[in-house]
Order: C-alpha cells, then sequence, then structure tokens
C-alpha cells in the first residue's frame, strides 16, 4: 500500500509492474518480513540507453538534414514570392 500511494495507481497495478521489471531481469525483490524490498539492476539499463544512444544521433542527424532542406525551401518560396510578374 505503501509504494502505490504518491501514484495514481492501485497496489495490484504496481505489483504487476514490478513484475514485469523483475521478469525483464531490470529490478531484483528480496525479502525482508512482510515486505520485498525491490532493488533496481542497472547493468541492463546501461545496455538499453547505450543501445537507444545510437538512434538517437541517427535522428539529430536526420532531423538536421531535414532543417537544411526545409530552410532551403522556405528561402526558394520567399525568392519565388518577390518577382514580379510578367
Amino acid at each position: 500500500m505503501e509504494l502505490a500511494k504518491p501514484f495514481d495507481m492501485s497496489q495490484p497495478a504496481i505489483s504487476k509492474h514490478l513484475k514485469v521489471l523483475e521478469r525483464a531481469g531490470l529490478i531484483v525483490r528480496g525479502r525482508k518480513a512482510q515486505s520485498r524490498p525491490c532493488r533496481l539492476r542497472a547493468g541492463p539499463l546501461k545496455e538499453v540507453a547505450e543501445w537507444a544512444e545510437r538512434y538517437r544521433r541517427y535522428w539529430e542527424q536526420s532531423f538536421e538534414r531535414l532543417d537544411v532542406y526545409l530552410d532551403k525551401l522556405q528561402r526558394q518560396e520567399k525568392g519565388l514570392g518577390r518577382k514580379s510578374p510578367k
């Protein structure tokens, strides 16, 4: 109950999320009397962050190229708009 308090989720929903994280190897659950403390496993998260970083760089470069292309198109449109009709 204490774990769900700060969130807009029920205790069973929190438990389901923790089970998914545990099965994915992202947390380790222990046992201390009646509580089940969780500990984050940073290794797998580091691997995910490194994988995502490669794609972040790719998308940043793609967006930069798109910005250059859109700027070029806008300059062309402005240039066409200034010409006097013949």
